[in-house]
């Protein structure tokens, strides 16, 4: 063999080398399981609430409630599914038992079910009602069963314990497929426990036996992701507000503060992927007085990119209403929130474009045309070491785009610490200001950012945990939404309307009708001393599109009211018509007294938290007293997590002065605070 012959044999090696596919890059721990991943790619799916709190305007009932209470006139599960299929949702988990006790499947557990009430005849059975129609329908089927029982008088011991296990028994059993398991957190506290109207606390991480429970799950649906517990393959997201935060690992550690559940854990030593759940209503349970209260077109579009955008999925609650169906208002803003989803992520602008790295793994299976292959198991990845690289997506022609959707191959852990978006105009580069801090990605991270026609779009990730592992990258250009406008009445009896998108126009009525563009434009705040309705809309002339109408119901006016105690200064707050300034009770003063300046027949009132986050001081229990007879006490029932107006209603009463006093706070805390404060008078 000649010199020539060997200098070839040996650039041939080489190029063969060179071509040779690189070995994949080692996980990142910890990573998730295959269900885990099979759930996360859910996204979204519903929660349904309905029971005797339904039908005695309750949120937590106390367990005495009797069950003859329990009587929907018109239930159709295949409603309920035919909503959750229609607004995308991918499944639906049903509150087959809340804090109550009562039960929603004729159990042989307790006589607190549904085979003691007068639907059916007693011989109905919704759990299975409802999986049924799962089934037709092709949507998972998911139970929540609380492990708190406030009608059972062995709460609390170990005959308890043996009851619940044998409630799980019957729901796996009987029911199902099952691919969501949920255990509640609320645990304790106040309850009828069979006359017995007494507190009771239990160690919840030691009480219910969760491994055996979790043991049991696996046994009868392997697949199926269990919430809550002490045994959970998902995470609560840390609020009832449907969001996670800007910074968002599916790692997480055991012992951490539920806050910290919003973001997960960098150094996290377990996969626990998180879960926003939020009602589409105030509250969980149907109450009428919440009509107007469904979550706006707007909001539910934020809350999806905050959520699935934000590496998370989303559980989104429909209170069902007393005739058994979901609320027409409900259903309709849910399709309509899916179909803006859908239509704001219709077409991917990425799809044709013209792709490259600044830096790629050996071979054309991690190249960054992987990127935008629409394949979910190919991926980009950097070689070992890199973890500073950049994607750089070149249009055909300027285009117009304002989302970027980003995925990491999650199979091998999550890797993404930070980083940013750049477009290039007209030759030059410039940043662009995202709506949230742009930092992990995991599962999948949508970021929002003010529209603009680019040449090219570069991705630039500064840090990760090892190589980059990127599946898919996508843009796209979302059409307008106008925002609903923000009413409130301030403590100078004035109707001050925000919102609306810059550009659009504001209308409103003040005899509660419906506005129009025919109604009056609303161009400063206007004085509105009294009981009535507010309602306002947005309009954007430009796209000739109307927000959804916006509905204030106004009763007496803050400058009516004459605080007597406490003496401060603050107590303007209480009337400021904003949820984030508060007035603290004074140490060993948990109470509010009012004078008003004539007597009227007041029927309720209504109590604002703190809205800042992580308050304190929010009220857990109350009494409310007219000119010093009791007509109303008792708790704000899940006001921990989630801090929303409370509105309690009782008989019609006539007096002059209200005393609201605070009879304990969340966690203990020693101070009350109130936020804001305002009677129902008839």
């Amino acid at each position: 063999m000649n010199f020539r012959t060997l200098l070839q044999l040996n650039v041939l090696c080489l190029a063969l080398i060179s071509c040779k596919e690189a070995p994949a890059p080692l996980p990142v721990l910890p990573i998730p399981t295959p269900e885990q991943v099979a759930w996360q790619k859910m996204e979204t799916y519903a929660f349904v609430h309905f029971g005797l709190n339904t039908f005695n305007d309750l949120e937590w009932g106390f367990g005495n409630t009797p069950a003859s209470t329990f009587n929907p006139t018109n239930l159709d599960c295949d409603q309920w599914v035919d909503v959750a299929k229609s607004a995308g949702l991918k499944g639906v988990i049903l509150t087959a038992k809340h804090h109550d006790g009562f039960c929603l499947w004729p159990t042989a557990t307790t006589e607190y079910s549904v085979k003691n009430a007068p639907w059916k005849d007693g011989k109905g059975d919704m759990v299975k009602e409802l999986s049924d129609a799962c089934k037709r329908a092709g949507l998972k089927f998911g139970i929540y069963l609380s492990p708190w029982d406030r009608n059972s008088a062995d709460y609390g011991t170990a005959e308890y314990v043996n009851v619940f296990h044998a409630q799980m028994k019957e729901l796996l059993t009987n029911y199902g497929p099952i691919f969501e398991y949920w255990f509640d957190g609320a645990n304790g506290g106040d309850g009828y426990y069979g006359g017995a109207n007494e507190m009771r606390s239990i160690d919840a991480n030691t009480y219910y036996d969760y491994e055996k429970a979790r043991d049991l799950i696996r046994e009868l649906h392997p697949t199926a992701m269990i919430f809550g517990g002490t045994v959970p393959d998902i995470r609560w997201i840390g609020n009832e507000s449907g969001w996670a935060g800007e910074t968002s690992w599916s790692t997480h550690k055991d012992g951490e503060h539920y806050s910290q559940n919003q973001y997960g854990m960098e150094d996290g030593n377990t996969w626990l992927p998180g879960e926003c759940d939020v009602s589409i209503r105030p509250g969980w349970f149907y109450h009428h007085r919440e009509d107007h209260q469904v979550r706006s077109l707007a909001n539910l579009t934020d809350l999806y990119y905050r959520s699935v955008g934000h590496n998370a999925n989303f559980l989104l609650n429909f209170p069902v209403a007393l005739n058994g169906k979901i609320h027409p208002t409900d259903s309709v803003r849910a399709v309509d929130w899916y179909h803006s989803i859908q239509n704001e992520l219709k077409t991917d602008l990425l799809a044709n474009a013209t792709v490259k790295a600044s830096n790629s793994r050996a071979g054309s299976i991690y190249a960054a045309t992987q990127t935008n292959d629409n394949n979910w198991d190919s991926y980009w990845a950097t070689a070992d070491g890199v973890t500073d690289a950049a994607l750089i997506y070149t249009f055909d022609a300027p285009t117009a785009i304002n989302r970027l959707m980003i995925q990491e191959y999650i199979p091998l852990g999550q890797r993404v610490k930070a980083f940013d978006v750049e477009v290039e105009v007209d030759g030059q580069w410039q940043s662009i200001q995202t709506m949230d801090t742009t930092s992990t990605v995991g599962y999948k991270r949508i970021v929002r950012f003010q529209t603009v026609e680019a040449d090219k779009i570069k991705i630039h990730f500064l840090d990760a945990k090892g190589p980059l592992c990127i599946n898919n990258v996508s843009g796209y250009l979302a059409p307008a939404l106008v925002v609903e406008p923000l009413i409130s009445r301030k403590g100078d009896d004035k109707i001050y309307i925000n919102g609306g998108d810059k550009g659009s126009t504001i209308y409103y009525t003040a005899d509660g009708s419906q506005p129009t563009l025919e109604s009056t434009v609303y161009t400063e705040p206007f004085l509105f001393k009294r009981k009535g309705v507010v309602k306002a809309m947005a309009y954007d002339a430009q796209f000739k599109k109307s927000s959804p109408i916006s509905t204030c119901l106004l009763d007496i006016p803050g400058s009516l009211y004459r605080v007597l105690k406490p003496q401060s200064d603050n107590v303007v707050k209480l009337f400021d018509g904003n949820g984030y300034t508060t007035l603290t009770l004074p140490h060993n003063q948990s109470e509010l007294v009012i004078a008003l300046p004539e007597s009227m027949l007041i029927s309720g009132f209504n109590y604002t938290p703190n809205q800042s986050r992580d308050a304190g001081g929010h009220i857990n229990t109350y009494q409310l007293f007219v000119d010093n007879r009791l007509v109303s006490s008792g708790e704000f029932s899940n006001i921990k997590h989630n801090p929303i107006q409370q509105t309690i209603r009782f008989a019609p009463t006539k007096g002059i002065e209200i005393k609201f006093k605070a009879t304990s706070q969340v966690n203990g805390v020693k101070q009350a605070s109130i936020a804001e404060f305002s009677l129902i008078t008839e």
